[in-house]
């Protein structure tokens, strides 16, 4: 077995088991008297919540799992990878840890032996852990910290937009992009402009977009999309690289831009693509009807998967990427969506990027077809935007309902609907038609046929 070949096995297995602790500038001073790795299990809190009603209390879980810890063996460090939410409640947590002798917390001036995933701590402030030799002549202590949000982001406070789009296509596809205007003392800013890919009463491809700071309230009159041989799939549309690209009825490859607002295009490659599949920092990828395929410059394509082809995502499909948790040059790719073969769950695919490498790592089809309540919900159609590391869903079911919010913290393999706090708006109607929702900063927005918004603030 190739070193590549196990360096993907890896790195599948650290994102389906998430991995608890992650090791880094270890060195080997004290190898007697030393914790080697440290997690905790799943940590319980008890959070208000307001209601129409008045202020309840729901019960919020945290998996010991998707808690991850760095130690770092020089300083004496130990702490959490990425933040935790606000309300978690930090003062039963009950670590789990590996050590060379035995483990002792510090209270006050003394110091108590705890256990392995029996014994609870207080860590709302930082706490001081000790690793003794099991001959006691040597010690080691590690300051263990966890960071917390320093807001509470996991609510949404939802408001309707009023607005003049006009938005008469159900089947619609919206996209943001990030953009530069003036502002009002003419200093270039940074904002994202969002775009809206539908069809016309004709049946022909159209675009309409957000207008300079508008915040969603004012948008460009539709234009229909020119500039391709053929005729351009408004809902293959994807970003990649901050900007537009699609496919033709003739499997031509174009691009356009939010200079063009989306409606000019222009053609990059002849290639004869089925559907455009996904994106990543690196790599455009597509599919040709016989492999799944890569490019960097639209001239060279690398062929990167052809199993379980059958079950590449059909429509509504979805792409995100983001960095290894524990290597910046190793990027986590995943794609998903619908596919009508698979009716138990929607389709969930993964692979991993590594920038050192000259051989494409191939797309992995996740299956969990017997998992009717884990996989990627299978709904009329799906909409889905990346909210720090966690992937966030919504659709109509085949019984005309919006449920809520679907989220995923296992990079698109399993999802639980979301039925306290992360609510869609309450007159989001499903008999109206089919909604699609992108995410800007803390804000998530929702369109719906008849040019009906709701922006979202996370709380």
């Amino acid at each position: 077995m190739t070193s590549k070949t196990l360096k993907s096995i890896f790195a599948y297995i650290g994102i389906l088991l998430l991995v608890s602790c992650v090791k880094s500038k270890e060195t080997e001073s004290t190898p007697y008297c030393a914790i080697t790795s440290f997690g905790v299990n799943s940590i319980v809190s008890y959070v208000p919540y307001k209601t129409s009603t008045g202020t309840t209390t729901i019960k919020r879980t945290v998996s010991g799992s998707s808690i991850l810890f760095e130690i770092n063996q020089e300083t004496g460090l130990i702490n959490t990878v990425k933040p935790l939410p606000n309300w978690i409640n930090l003062t039963k947590v009950v670590p789990t840890f590996t050590c060379h002798g035995t483990l002792q917390y510090k209270s006050g001036d003394n110091y108590y032996t705890i256990t392995s995933g029996k014994d609870s701590l207080d860590f709302t402030e930082p706490h001081i852990l000790r690793s003794v030799s099991s001959d006691g002549l040597y010690s080691k202590s590690y300051l263990v910290s966890f960071t917390k949000n320093t807001e509470a982001s996991d609510t949404i406070l939802w408001s309707s937009v009023v607005s003049n789009l006009d938005l008469e296509d159900e089947k619609h596809r919206s996209i943001v992009l990030a953009a530069t205007y003036p502002d009002k003392q003419g200093t270039d800013s940074l904002v994202r402009r969002i775009f809206i890919f539908s069809k016309n009463n004709e049946g022909k491809p159209q675009v309409t977009s957000t207008t300079d700071h508008s915040d969603a309230t004012t948008w460009t009159n539709a234009e229909e999309l020119i500039g391709a041989d053929g005729i351009i799939d408004p809902y293959s549309v994807m970003v990649h690289q901050n900007e537009l690209y699609a496919i033709d009825n003739q499997g031509k490859l174009y691009k356009s831009t939010e200079n063009v607002k989306g409606v000019v295009w222009m053609k990059v490659a002849e290639k004869g693509l089925s559907r455009l599949l996904a994106s990543d920092n690196y790599y455009l990828y597509a599919y040709d009807g016989t492999n799944i395929i890569a490019t960097e410059d639209f001239t060279n394509w690398k062929e990167c998967g052809n199993k379980n082809l059958e079950m590449l995502p059909t429509r509504c499909f979805y792409s995100f990427y983001r960095q290894s948790y524990n290597n910046t040059q190793v990027n986590i790719a995943m794609m998903g969506g619908l596919n009508d073969n698979n009716t138990n769950n929607g389709v969930t695919w993964y692979k991993v990027t590594d920038t050192q490498d000259d051989v494409i790592d191939p797309w992995q089809f996740i299956d969990v077809s017997n998992e009717t309540n884990i996989g990627y919900p299978y709904l009329q159609e799906t909409s889905t935007v990346m909210y720090g590391d966690n992937l966030y869903t919504m659709g109509r079911t085949f019984t005309e309902q919006f449920l809520g919010m679907y989220r995923s913290e296992d990079n698109g393999i399993s999802w639980k609907l979301q039925t306290k706090m992360w609510r869609l708006p309450e007159s989001l109607e499903a008999t109206n038609g089919a909604a699609s929702m992108v995410l800007i900063d803390k804000s998530f927005y929702v369109f719906q046929i008849g040019g009906k918004i709701w922006k979202g603030s996370i709380r």
